[in-house]
């Protein structure tokens, strides 16, 4: 149906007219709030709709939704007595799931058919990244969901991605700016309590890449390479014939490297969030590794940086990487401070690229998500 111009404007001037108030004070005198019964099925239909919508919100934080409420039943709304009129809320993810508790508001006062209600409300979001539907409805203590009382009346969805807290976003060359990598080098790439624990970890790696077929004459390209923790493990094992080539966004990073390894075959330059700075004439590469890359950087960013790495493997050489994946998230979300990402759609976007995914390490990130080590090689 197509809208009169100006009616809204003409029953916006009509509300404030004396007999406007005079007809709806009549109309609420007849049509009293139905306190102590529940309503029909006839008379829950309802139009609620969200104002100004957010499209991405936090983890585990609560936010204030708006919403504009239109009672387009027969009878009015109570919002005490026994049974009350609420808000309905709860979260499904993009796959259909219910996700933790249901959220019930009361309306702050009675609704009357006709007369559109604005209402502010607070609900809490997921505690896990993920992409979500909120869904809202309205219910009476003790019945069923208007939507599931009346087939007229469906719910309200509304699509918003959760990413971690902001707090935990990243900089990285804000990071490197305010370091001092003389004394905490260890903990600009990973957070590691102390020098110790990063070493430690640096020999786990290496004895993994070993596992899997890591020899001395290996060449290596390491993509996010850091201040040097793989350039440090890698220094004292690989030969003369082997290769150590480290690239990262950080110029302060790869002048560190620099100043502190500085063997013939080890290089270092400074890239970009989707290019590797390094052509074929140095290569070709057995190996290239990412480790703690693919956790931060966005799904694009990630399948560039493959196409990168991709281009320049030897024949047979294969890529190792980590994503921290989880069935909440349909794509990709999250921030630089922890990405997410849906385990097919990863692999299927490795498979576009010609690379197929045998999985050697798998670990538990949190109730919702897992951790994967990923080795991929050209099919």
């Amino acid at each position: 149906m197509t809208a009169i111009p100006g009616t809204d404007a003409m029953f916006g001037r009509l509300r404030q007219t004396t007999l406007w108030r005079l007809a709806r004070g009549a109309k609420r005198r007849l049509l009293p709030p139905r306190h102590g019964e529940v309503i029909a099925p006839g008379d829950c239909r309802a139009e609620l709709t969200p104002q100004a919508a957010p499209l991405v919100l936090e983890a585990g934080r609560e936010h204030t939704w708006l919403a504009r409420l239109n009672n387009r039943g027969g009878v009015s709304w109570a919002c005490d007595g026994p049974y009350p009129v609420l808000l309905s809320a709860r979260w499904v993810s993009h796959r259909g799931e219910f996700v933790g508790d249901e959220f019930t508001r009361p309306l702050p006062r009675p609704v009357y058919p006709g007369e559109p209600q604005d209402l502010e409300f607070v609900i809490p979001t997921p505690e896990y990244v993920g992409d979500y539907d909120l869904e809202l409805d309205l219910t009476q203590p003790g019945a069923r969901r208007f939507s599931e009382r009346n087939s007229q009346q469906g719910v309200t969805r509304v699509r918003v991605a959760v990413q971690g807290n902001r707090a935990w976003d990243i900089d990285y060359h804000a990071v490197y700016r305010s370091a001092n990598l003389d004394d905490n080098h260890w903990w600009v790439v990973g957070h590691y309590p102390t020098r110790e624990e990063y070493e430690r970890s640096s020999r786990e790696r290496l004895g993994m890449l070993v596992q899997h077929g890591l020899t001395p004459d290996t060449r290596v390209l390491d993509v996010g390479c850091g201040t040097g923790q793989m350039a440090d493990a890698l220094a004292g094992y690989l030969s003369d014939r082997g290769a150590y080539y480290g690239t990262d966004i950080g110029s302060e990073a790869i002048d560190f490297c620099r100043g502190r390894f500085r063997q013939q075959n080890f290089v270092f330059r400074q890239g970009e969030m989707t290019r590797v700075p390094f052509e074929a004439a140095d290569g070709p590469f057995d190996l290239a590794i990412f480790f703690s890359v693919f956790t931060h950087t966005y799904l694009d960013e990630s399948a560039l940086l493959l196409a990168e790495a991709t281009r320049l493997l030897a024949p047979g050489g294969r890529i190792m990487a980590d994503v921290i994946t989880s069935d909440l998230v349909e794509r990709a979300a999250g921030n630089r401070g922890e990405m997410v990402v849906n385990r097919d759609h990863f692999l299927r976007l490795a498979g576009m690229l010609g690379l197929v995914a045998d999985e050697i390490g798998r670990w538990q990130w949190n109730p919702r998500a897992e951790r994967f080590m990923f080795l991929l090689r050209r099919v």
